[in-house]
């Protein structure tokens, strides 16, 4: 399912980092064309989509703005009386997402400016532009934090997901700082930028420098009490203060080592739901990828960062 990806060791800002969800395009309150690739069941989009475009058409030509409602950040411009808006991540990076706009719009402007300065546009379909859409989407990946104490799995579920010819490492060799890795798989039009942040607790609080713009936070755990209770003291602080918009899950790890607490068990201390894995498997990798896609598509159950309880 997924294709192997270079791996590197070099810490990032992750300004290369976002996640569009949908876009629309309206003149005159009709809607020329949208493209849903996940939907916003928090609001109502039909009341949302009034609001940002009467503030669309108020910008002057090709000027950009945004605006924040609860977790989604909607991007808006102006172009012959035609309001363009994406709906992103409120996490994810504004500056990869704005870039993207202009090229989008500057594409259906090629194919559609002398449509829409007539009346022909009430007629036309321009669906064909999803094609268009959609492929720039995928040119900015999507950022997933792999986060957890030392030792308890990180680097082997991302040699899993991004490595499957060579398999998972046996032996456990510590990630200093971070690691990061594109993973591209059944996620269209996604691609994920996978960071496998350090665990040990000296590198903890460096975690800020290197997790912004994620939109999927995966909480690994080695299913012993102690990880519980370290992941709640050390972890939540700072991905609470640094990715409160993001989605997360727990991932509970080595559910084959005797007295690992259960998948139900995890989710019950951690406060978000948890899936069991053994990611020193191969044949787990499956898994591993639908549970991916299903955070992102949000298919399963998750919790918004902000929204866990630390004790």
């Amino acid at each position: 399912m997924g294709s192997p990806s270079v791996k590197t060791n070099l810490p990032t800002n992750g300004l290369g980092e976002s996640m569009i969800r949908e876009i629309y395009v309206f003149k005159e309150g009709q809607t020329l064309f949208k493209d849903v690739i996940v939907p916003n069941e928090d609001l109502d989009t039909d009341a949302v989509m009034m609001l940002v475009s009467s503030s669309a058409k108020k910008l002057q030509e090709w000027k950009i703005d945004s605006m924040e409602i609860e977790r989604f950040r909607y991007v808006y411009m102006n172009s012959h009386n035609t309001q363009f808006i994406v709906t992103m991540d409120r996490q994810a990076s504004l500056q990869k997402v704005t870039e993207a706009m202009m090229n989008m719009v500057s594409k259906f402007m090629t194919a559609f400016e002398n449509t829409l300065e007539t009346d022909e546009w009430k007629s036309t379909d321009f669906s064909p532009f999803k094609v268009g859409f959609r492929s720039l989407v995928g040119r900015i990946p999507v950022k997933v934090c792999l986060a957890g104490h030392g030792g308890t799995g990180k680097t082997t579920l991302l040699e899993l997901a991004t490595l499957p010819s060579q398999g998972p490492p046996q032996d456990y060799v510590p990630t200093f700082f971070g690691d990061k890795a594109l993973l591209k798989a059944d996620f269209d039009p996604y691609i994920f930028s996978m960071f496998d942040l350090g665990g040990q607790d000296r590198f903890v609080q460096e975690w800020g420098k290197i997790i912004r713009a994620g939109s999927m936070v995966i909480i690994v755990t080695d299913s012993t009490k102690e990880n519980m209770e370290w992941t709640k003291r050390v972890a939540y602080p700072v991905l609470k203060a640094e990715l409160p918009y993001a989605r997360a899950v727990a991932i509970a790890n080595k559910q084959d080592i005797k007295g690992a607490l259960s998948p139900n068990e995890v989710s019950r201390r951690l406060g978000v739901p948890a899936y069991g894995m053994q990611a020193n498997r191969r044949d787990f990798r499956d898994r591993w990828l639908k549970l991916l896609k299903g955070v992102a598509f949000e298919t399963l159950d998750y919790r918004l960062v902000s929204d866990i309880e630390v004790e």
